[in-house]
């Protein structure tokens, strides 16, 4: 008797249709604050959190550059945390961060004010998200390519952009949030609105890198042959 074929590991976005008695992301976390006054990290969270919990810290980490100014530093950091998650979403794997970064405890009422704050934006998100996604959008291929999405978008967030540049950050924080809010509410009409946005993001991120590579390539051709000259100078 053949052994039944083994199953994929349940993944935050996977839901057979509409689902009944559905929680927001937002009421989960106000439980989690009001049972919870200890010390918590950030892998704890979202083991408690872990049906949506990695798309609500995922649009939470995009939150601070919804400013059209950049934040050089925090931006690289933030991008690559946002790959990170959304790597173990496309492999269907449990969110957790690296042990620097995931277990370090935080005081729970430092961690509370933030989840309290966070709350407020994420109520704000479920008013224009809700449960209408077509099947692809729940299934598998759909998950990952949603997941690609997401680490397109956290490279972009982490891409070395001058912080004079306008937009750079923001761009591709928009799509992030949208691709995050549409998967976590499985939100069929959202999702199109963050591959849009994403599109733009990657466009818009493009040119400035090509603009950038001109600019180089530029000032070495006009200060090259001073500055080799120079160097040569001090040691002839």
């Amino acid at each position: 008797m053949n052994a039944a074929p083994a199953r994929e590991p349940a993944v935050p976005t996977a839901a057979d249709g509409p689902r009944a008695g559905f929680v927001p992301l937002s009421n989960q976390l106000l439980v989690l604050v009001n049972d919870h006054t200890g010390h918590l990290t950030l892998n704890e969270l979202l083991a408690r959190t872990v049906d949506r919990g990695p798309y609500g810290l995922i649009i939470l980490l995009c939150l601070p550059f919804m400013a059209p100014v950049s934040l050089p530093g925090v931006s690289n950091v933030f991008g690559v945390v946002i790959v990170l998650l959304a790597w173990r979403i496309f492999h269907a794997q449990p969110a957790r961060l690296p042990r620097g970064i995931g277990d370090r405890s935080v005081e729970g009422k430092i961690l509370a004010k933030v989840i309290r704050a966070s709350i407020r934006v994420l109520r704000f998100i479920e008013r224009f998200t809700r449960p209408r996604g077509p099947a692809w959008l729940r299934s598998v291929a759909g998950r990952r390519f949603n997941a690609a999405v997401l680490i397109v978008g956290g490279l972009l967030l982490a891409a070395p952009i001058p912080p004079i540049i306008p937009l750079s950050n923001f761009a591709p924080a928009v799509g992030i949030i949208l691709v995050a809010a549409a998967m976590m509410e499985e939100d069929g009409v959202v999702i199109w609105f963050g591959y849009a946005a994403t599109l733009v993001a990657l466009v818009y991120v493009a040119v400035l890198f090509v603009i950038q590579y001109a600019l180089i390539v530029k000032l070495w051709s006009r200060f090259s042959d001073p500055v080799i000259g120079f160097f040569r100078g001090l040691f002839s």
